[in-house]
Formats: C-alpha cells, sequence, structure tokens
C-alpha cells in the first residue's frame, strides 16, 4: 500500500511513515521520523528531524533533515543535508552534500560538492567527476580521479588524487582571530602533485608525491624518515593566511 502518514492533531507534524511499495514512479515524504525502503523509478524527495532511506531511485534523491541515513543507489543526481548526514551507495550524476557531521562511502559519476563541520570521506569513496570539500576537519580516505579542491581548518589524507590537487587551509583561527593555524598531514597518493597552502603541513612515510606539488607554510614541511620529498617545492606563506596566495 502507498505510505500512510498519522498526524498527531490538525496543526502537528507527521510522526512516522510507514512501509510502502517495493516498486514506484515518484515518493514524496516529510514528518517527524521518516523511514522509507523501495525502489523508485523516477525521483525520491524526504524531510523530516529523523530521516532514514535506503533503495534505488531512478533519477534524482533529495534528502533533509537533523539526522539523516541514507544507502542508496542514485540513477541521476543526490542532494542530502543535515546535522548529520551518512551517506553510503553510488550516484549516477552529481551529489550535493552538507551537514554539521558528515560521513560518506559514495561512489559519485559526476561533481560533488561537500561541506560539514566535521567530514569523514572513506576509503570506498570514489569520486569519477570534480570534487570540492569545505569542512573545519577532514578525514579524506577515498579516491579523486579528477580535480580536487579542499577548504579545511584540520586534515588527514590518506586517500588517491589522480589529477594536481587544490588544498587550502583557511578555516581555523588562532587566539583572538589574528592567523591561521590550519594543518594538514599527507599520509596518501598525490600522483600529480598540485597545491598545498596551509599554517602547517606534514608527510608520513607512507605518503606518495609523484608529480611536482608546491607547498606554501608557515615553516618548512614535517617530512618522516623514509619519505621522497624529490617533487615538492617548498615557498613561505608570508602572510597570515592562504587568502589571495
Amino acid at each position: 500500500m502507498k505510505k500512510s502518514l498519522f498526524l498527531l492533531s490538525a496543526s502537528a507534524a507527521v510522526l512516522l511513515a510507514s512501509p510502502v511499495l517495493a516498486q514506484s514512479q515518484n515518493v514524496s515524504m516529510s514528518g517527524i521520523m521518516v523511514e522509507y525502503s523501495g525502489d523508485v523509478s523516477g525521483n525520491g524527495e524526504f524531510s523530516g528531524a529523523t530521516v532514514e532511506v535506503s533503495g534505488t531511485f531512478g533519477r534524482d534523491l533529495e534528502v533533509s533533515g537533523a539526522a539523516t541515513e541514507i544507502n542508496a543507489e542514485v540513477g541521476e543526481d543526490l542532494e542530502a543535508s543535515g546535522g548529520a548526514v551518512e551517506i553510503s551507495g553510488s550516484v549516477g550524476g552529481n551529489a550535493e552534500i552538507s551537514g554539521g557531521a558528515v560521513d560518506i562511502n559514495l561512489q559519485v559519476s559526476g561533481r560533488s560538492e561537500i561541506s560539514g563541520g566535521a567530514v569523514d570521506v572513506s576509503s570506498g569513496s570514489v569520486f569519477s567527476g570534480d570534487v570540492e570539500i569545505a569542512a573545519g576537519a577532514l578525514e579524506f580516505a577515498g579516491h579523486a580521479m579528477s580535480g580536487l579542491q579542499i577548504r579545511f581548518g584540520d586534515m588527514e589524507f590518506s586517500g588517491r588524487a589522480d589529477q594536481a590537487v587544490d588544498i587550502e587551509g583557511n578555516n581555523r583561527e588562532g587566539i583572538f582571530r589574528r592567523r591561521d593555524r590550519s594543518e594538514i598531514e599527507i599520509s596518501g597518493i598525490l600522483d600529480a602533485g598540485g597545491r598545498i597552502c596551509a599554517h602547517e603541513v606534514r608527510f608520513s612515510e607512507s605518503a606518495e608525491v609523484n608529480g611536482p606539488l608546491t607547498v606554501l607554510a608557515d615553516d618548512e614541511p614535517d617530512y618522516a624518515m623514509g619519505f621522497d620529498a624529490s617533487n615538492i617545492t617548498y615557498t613561505p606563506r608570508g602572510r597570515e593566511s592562504c587568502r589571495g596566495d
């Protein structure tokens, strides 16, 4: 049967959406607690305080809520937002994800835009199109096959970037907001090098830089014993932040 909605009163919000048919053309639901599992040939749109969505969607999927959990195969575009966002699955088009705390295990064919206070991109994540990330704290363990642009406060990079990266720390200000204190640690693979700008930059023994990489920082990067830094050019940052460099 179609999802039914139970109302607290004529003016109250929806409490819970009940299960629906396994396959529908389009699904749109809103409430305090929304749960959906099924296959949709068209679009899915869900919003609520707590939202859990799983299944396949032939076209677009849009989910918003204070706490959202998504495990879906999306044929075209995905848009997800919330206070806490947890996403797994695949997206055939573009992905736009924002939240206070964001956990991603996702394969995206198109362009990706990700923002959050704390963002965790797992090792199972693969981005075929360009990726733009803005985060206060970021752990990136995924694979970026195209362009990768990151703005961060604190960051750990243990993933892989096939093309030249543009990584800039601008979002972590020191005491009295006098200057940037962004930090990044690289333990993954930068196949085509690129540009990194931050207050402090560190390379672990497992890191690989296989193309020319320019590092702008307040001090020379910290290189672990055994790390090959031959492709890195260090330039003193010469200002209180990366903005304008």
